[in-house]
């Protein structure tokens, strides 16, 4: 039975980890090749003029980038919200969301006092300062100040009584509390947009959130998983807590519960994992280092506490022994194995181990073929180690998946004119500009077939033509690339005996 629980409770995990941390691997690989997908003037006017990022925008913004552990730029873009609409609530409470999850306690102290001023009966004020104490560890002066106002408790507060409970092993109360809260109403948004513009709704004291009832029934779901096994023990029952705590990004109470967990059962591998994911939320990566090694020392064979311990390792500078820990994870072939991928790509591609990055490449186009992820694949495959033919086969998938993709069809003809295909090159390539007559990047493309033609003057053309097009525009990379070849075939045609220019790599970038 305990078995049971645990294989439940290592897919549970993965999944809450494995979709942050994948995510924001993806977005640093999207901020290299931005400029390669900016729509073209065509698209631009087809668009209608750019408007500026509205105020709901920027919230949605706000809580991207927060749930991805951005909170510098959350930061930004709710200061920038509060200064457009000073008189709504909602974006200094997830200022004071950004505060608690970044530890900042003194600015939440100042955010808590700027709001007692400016919104002296909000009742999710008493909110903060709760998690205030909880994040200090001063769980009797949570208590106390949650017991203080019993029955005039906002939900949210009641939840966090519930949580403290459950901490102190009043399971019984905390999972009537919870029980109470999830028969509440659920309001469906806290703003809403009328004709005079954003406005914050008016819903009834007791009523519940979305993210609010989210993490009721998240709790309440695991006193009624518990439930269900009858021989069942405390430590099953505070790993549980602690993921669900995890997962909604209450990294304090979750390594609370797991020490918990850790006190009753000293071999419980399950808790240690958790100890330390909640130690890595904290970004106490030394901490979760330790936990890590201690649960790989525990079982070395599995793939989750490889991975976990891969990702310490990373993030406290031991780049090389994180991906060996990275590849004995992919062993196994577990379920997110194209995370771990990713996370090697990043590793090995410092380590200029270029080979095994492209067996990586490879082995993933075919589960994630988005086009703008390969850019450095078939850079590295053309010009780095010279084998156009695995940037060929990655190309080819790409174009299948995304037939109808102007990046993928000029990656395909970069890759085709690397591997001396010039006919098939020209057709993609003509077809890409018919599709967008203003794409600089497939003008770029077509100098190059021409120069590898050797028809150096249309090729010199080719090139201006790319510059010209993305000149003010967001194409900085493609149009200094093209001024480089333009002015080395340039001087190539006027003065044929001379030295050529310093070779650029021919590349599409």
């Amino acid at each position: 039975m305990k078995k049971t629980i645990i294989r439940g409770l290592n897919i549970l995990i993965l999944i809450a980890i494995f979709g942050g941390i994948g995510w924001i691997f993806r977005e640093k690989l999207e901020v290299w090749v931005t400029d390669m997908t900016s729509p073209s003037p065509s698209q631009i006017e087809r668009q209608g003029v750019p408007r500026r990022i509205s105020y709901l925008g920027r919230l949605r913004e706000a809580q991207r980038l927060m749930e991805h552990e951005y909170f510098s730029l959350a930061t930004i873009e709710l200061s920038a919200a509060i200064a457009e609409k000073p008189h709504l609530s909602q974006p200094y409470f997830l200022l004071g969301e950004v505060y608690l999850r970044s530890g900042q306690m003194q600015k939440l102290s100042q955010l808590i006092a700027q709001l007692r001023q400016k919104f002296p009966n909000h009742p999710d004020i008493a909110i903060l300062e709760a998690r205030q104490h909880i994040f200090k560890r001063d769980f009797v002066s949570a208590l106390a100040m949650l017991e203080t106002h019993k029955e005039a408790l906002s939900p949210g507060l009641k939840l966090y009584q519930a949580i403290v409970l459950a901490l102190q092993n009043d399971h019984a109360r905390a999972q009537e509390i919870l029980e109470t809260l999830s028969r509440l109403p659920k309001r469906e948004a806290e703003l809403t947009v009328t004709a005079e513009g954003v406005t914050e709704v008016s819903a009834p004291l007791q009523s519940l959130s979305p993210a609010l009832a989210e993490k009721v029934e998240a709790l309440l779901g695991v006193y009624e998983t518990f439930d269900e096994f009858a021989d069942g023990k405390n430590p099953h029952l505070f790993a549980l807590m602690a993921k669900v705590l995890a997962e909604h990004h209450e990294a304090i109470l979750a390594q609370e519960f797991a020490e918990v967990a850790i006190k009753e059962d000293i071999g419980y591998i399950d808790a240690w994992i958790l100890r330390g994911y909640a130690f890595f939320l904290q970004q106490k990566y030394e901490s979760a280092l330790e936990d890590f090694r201690h649960a790989y020392e525990m079982d070395p064979l599995r793939p989750q506490t490889q991975y976990f311990l891969a990702l310490s390792l990373e993030k406290t500078g031991n780049d090389t022994e994180a991906a060996i820990f990275f590849e004995k994870a992919l062993q196994h072939d577990f379920e997110f194995s194209s995370e771990v991928r990713w996370k090697l790509i990043e590793i090995l591609s410092a380590q200029q181990k270029f080979d095994r990055v492209l067996d990586l490449y490879t082995d993933l186009v075919e589960e994630d073929p988005e086009p703008k992820k390969y850019v450095s694949a078939i850079y590295t495959s053309i010009d780095v180690i010279q084998r156009p033919a695995i940037a060929l086969n990655i190309a080819e998938k790409l174009l299948a998946e995304n037939p109808d993709d102007l990046l993928a069809m000029n990656l395909y003809g970069w890759a085709l004119i690397a591997n001396k295909q010039f006919v098939a090159a020209e057709e993609v390539l003509q077809k890409a500009k018919t599709l967008d007559p203003e794409q600089p990047r497939t003008f770029l493309n077509l100098g190059l077939l021409r120069e590898k033609q050797g028809k150096y003057i249309e090729a010199a053309e080719w090139y201006k033509q790319a510059y010209e097009l993305g000149e003010g525009k967001p194409f900085d990379s493609v149009i200094n690339l093209a001024a480089e070849k333009y002015n080395a075939l340039i001087q190539q045609i006027n003065q044929p005996g001379k030295p050529p220019a310093p070779a650029v790599p021919a590349s599409s970038p």
